[in-house]
């Protein structure tokens, strides 16, 4: 006998579980009060009906009244504490005594099926008159019936319960037999027996657990065939025996062009230019006694008619505050225009210069009145007006610029210009592009000065224009005539590395109106002997480690040579080609 301790927790079919994994035919369940799996009249109706398919005989022993209950009223045997096991030569005995009581009294109770180890089954008559169909078990009803106990009555012990069930049973054989009399149906004769020999547990031979087992086992097999059959992989590195290749040739850049020519050696290129300008003050370290009158520009307009207007040398300009100025040269005014009636004034940048030496007439931004034409039309029709400032005049012991000042501050500028020029030019070229060095071409387009030599005055502005221009082309279009050129140099059993190319220029010449550039390209090279790769896969399949390396170091045109084989457990070479992967250094 088997005793189980159920946790107060236990989960209903984990008792289940544990019934069919024992070995023992009996089984005893110690159940804890409260234990909610037991304290249903429907588990434990389950649970005796799968214990008696097992071949196997359970008691509960609990403290729980209600466990205690619901077990009698499906005959199940209780108890609230555990008495001492009987022998099994007892146990047997008393067991067999009561089987054979039952029998020759002819009765038939629920109790018969927990005091056997496989349910009893009926021997049928040779001779029936008419069978009735078996439509629901035959001793149903009688559990039904046993589930209430009788109003007003108690049982003192299991004793008097089963004396119940026969009572039962006797009553209900009797009712059968009068229906089936009344219906003259012979009635089949039943013979109960016991099974001397133990029926083996129900086994079920696919469970969840085997299907895993066997996923697992074929996901084992799958992945050894995997892995044998579809993994080995080998990879062999070949390092070409090389020579050097050395020449040179001579291109023409040429931005009229637009695809390289490997005949004439040409290729396409791009003009880039790039204008700037700057302009710094410097103070003049001169000094000197001067009379310097003061000078600037003026626009006159000529609001009166269409014909020009003549103004001679000296003709005088009246400002706002009455200082006189005076051309310094005789100039023509245009005429005016006529448009829808009206006239549109013309007018004409002048040179002017005060009519006295002295700071006074450096006089600031105004209008200009022309005191020749004074009481007459013309006067008020034309007039000047200066956007700046009138300047240089001055008299007396001052500062100015000296020669050495004004070529000085001009050669700063200009250097400053020519690098900025240079920079600016540089960033302009694309990435993709080459620019020759020695090719761009830097020139100042403009240089002045705010004074001259001598001129007074506390500082002077030097202002630079610059121009950088160059050509640029694509060392790819370079590379397509070198390729071309150098295949004649090399052997048919080798070939170029191109990694191995370096380009160098000299002697470059351009022709800034013609847009071009001459210069001399030197190219260095490799070149490496060419392997035939797929007699090579057919010569190491299925070759081991050691005949590889040997069969690697006597081959022809190789230098040196690394093979790797996947995964590392991987020995040979594999037998397919398709597995095997050539690459060749620089090719």
């Amino acid at each position: 006998m088997e005793k189980f301790y159920l946790e107060p927790d236990e989960d209903f079919f984990s008792i289940i579980d544990r019934i069919k994994r024992s070995r023992d035919i009996r089984i005893v369940l110690m159940a804890p009060a409260g234990l909610g799996a037991l304290r249903s009249i429907i588990n434990l109706r389950i649970l005796k009906d799968e214990s008696l398919s097992l071949g196997k005989e359970i008691a509960v022993i609990t403290s729980d009244s209600l466990i205690n209950k619901l077990a009698k009223q499906i005959n199940l045997a209780v108890a609230e504490k555990i008495k001492e096991e009987p022998k099994e030569v007892e146990w047997e005995e008393k067991r067999e005594k009561e089987f054979e009581r039952k029998i020759t009294s002819g009765k038939k109770v629920i109790s018969d099926i927990v005091a056997k180890k496989q349910p009893m089954r009926p021997v049928q008559p040779k001779k029936i008159v008419k069978q009735p169909e078996p439509t629901e078990d035959l001793y149903e009803p009688l559990r039904e019936e046993a589930v209430e106990e009788p109003e007003g009555e108690e049982f003192r012990d299991l004793g008097d319960k089963e004396q119940h069930f026969d009572e039962l049973f006797v009553k209900k054989r009797q009712e059968e037999s009068k229906l089936k009399k009344e219906q003259k149906i012979e009635e089949p004769q039943y013979n109960y027996y016991r099974e001397e020999k133990e029926a083996a547990p129900r086994m079920k031979f696919f469970t969840f657990k085997k299907a895993i087992w066997m996923l697992v086992a074929l996901l084992i097999l799958g992945g050894g065939a995997f892995v044998y059959f579809i993994l080995p992989k080998a990879a062999v590195a070949i390092n070409p025996q090389k020579e050097a290749v050395d020449f040179e040739a001579e291109l023409l850049a040429d931005k009229n062009i637009s695809a390289a020519n490997p005949e004439n050696s040409t290729v396409p290129a791009q003009v880039f230019q790039v204008e700037t300008e700057d302009s710094r003050t410097f103070p003049t370290t001169g000094e000197k006694d001067v009379s310097e009158k003061a000078h600037g520009l003026v626009t006159v307009y000529n609001q009166f008619s269409s014909s020009d207007q003549t103004l001679v040398k000296t003709t005088r300009f009246r400002s706002e505050d009455g200082k006189i100025f005076r051309l310094t040269d005789t100039v023509v005014i245009p005429g005016a225009t006529i448009e829808d009636g009206k006239i549109i004034a013309s007018s004409k940048q002048v040179y002017v210069e005060a009519e006295e030496a002295g700071d006074a007439y450096n006089i600031g931004p105004g209008k200009f009145v022309i005191p020749g034409f004074e009481g007459t039309a013309k006067f008020t029709a034309f007039y000047g007006v200066s956007n700046n400032a009138m300047a240089g005049g001055a008299k007396g012991k001052m500062k100015v610029a000296t020669k050495d000042d004004i070529d000085g501050a001009t050669q700063i500028v200009q250097a400053e210009l020519k690098n900025k020029a240079k920079d600016e030019f540089s960033k302009s070229i694309p990435a993709e592009l080459k620019l020759l060095e020695g090719s761009e071409n830097l020139e100042i387009t403009q240089s002045s000065s705010s004074l001259q030599a001598d001129q007074p005055g506390e500082s002077f502005t030097i202002s630079v224009k610059a121009k950088a221009w160059g050509l640029a082309f694509k060392e790819s279009d370079v590379m397509s005539v070198i390729n071309q050129t150098i295949s004649s140099k090399i052997a048919a059993d080798k070939f170029l590395i191109q990694s191995s190319i370096k380009l160098s220029y000299t002697n470059v010449k351009t022709d800034t109106v013609k847009g071009t550039a001459n210069f001399i390209c030197q190219v260095e090279a490799q070149a490496g002997y060419n392997i035939d790769e797929a007699k090579l896969k057919s010569d190491l399949a299925g070759k081991n480690e050691v005949e590889v390396r040997q069969f690697l170091g006597n081959l022809a045109g190789v230098d040196s040579a690394k093979v790797t084989f996947w995964p590392f457990w991987v020995k040979h070479i594999p037998s397919n080609q398709n597995k095997i992967t050539i690459t060749v250094e620089g090719k």
